[in-house]
């Protein structure tokens, strides 16, 4: 089973923290990315998520909502966001890194 590296991204674009998690999953094939947060905002920055596979980004539907933030296609919002969150993260290779 390959390794999974998953990115919980809570910060806003701009942000020294997103840039660093950006720049951490350039390079690596089995990365996703969990938005929650103010890391919704990153959805509004044309060029922040363009490297990405949009399969492997996900978006926690209410802080879309809250945040008046849309998706449009540019990342999945899954009902259970948390719960799937937590799934990943249980697994036997998964490397979790939070920012």
């Amino acid at each position: 089973m390959d390794k999974t590296e998953i990115f919980l991204l809570t910060k806003p674009p701009h942000s020294d923290r997103t840039k660093l998690c950006l720049h951490l999953m350039e390079d690596l094939e089995n990365a996703v990315l969990y938005l929650a947060g103010d890391g919704v905002y990153n959805l509004l920055e044309a060029s922040s998520l363009e490297a990405l596979s949009k399969e492997n980004i996900l978006a926690c539907e209410e802080d879309l909502k809250v945040r008046g933030v849309q998706a449009e296609g540019k990342a999945a919002v899954p009902v259970d966001f948390y719960r799937r969150l937590a799934d990943e993260m249980m697994r036997e290779n998964s490397r979790i890194y939070v920012f």
